[in-house]
């Protein structure tokens, strides 16, 4: 049956500013980049060890919204905002616990190119 996602698709309006900004902010690989149409390419990224990729697809009008694009799991998120804060990310929720699923920590940020993305403990 079914094995594992593949992918996931994020809606980026600039390639080269987005896998910048995954790559020398977040510490993702670029694991796919091949020409596709017109001027676009086919750009996946990958958070080491994971099997699911990041497929940046074109960003359609303005799509900015505050439900997340992304959650990233991490062991502390305490420290994993210290370590991104300090690569230049710019957060738009600092470290809390949630009042849902058993209290989790998590902290949010947008990326390049205005996505909601969450880091969580689980």
């Amino acid at each position: 049956m079914l094995k594992f996602v593949k992918f996931t698709e994020l809606p980026v309006a600039d390639q080269d500013r987005a896998v910048s900004f995954y790559t020398e902010k977040l510490g993702l690989q670029v694991a796919q980049d091949e020409p596709y149409k017109d001027d676009w390419r086919w750009i996946e990224l990958a958070v080491p060890g994971a099997q699911t990729h990041i497929l940046l697809t074109a960003q359609r009008g303005d799509e900015k919204s505050d439900t997340p694009h992304l959650v990233f799991i991490c062991d502390d998120v305490d420290a994993a905002y210290r370590k991104l804060s300090a690569n230049g990310v710019v957060f738009t929720k600092e470290p809390t616990t949630a009042p849902w699923n058993g209290g989790q920590r998590f902290a949010q940020l947008r990326d390049s190119e205005g996505n909601a993305i969450v880091i969580s403990t689980s």
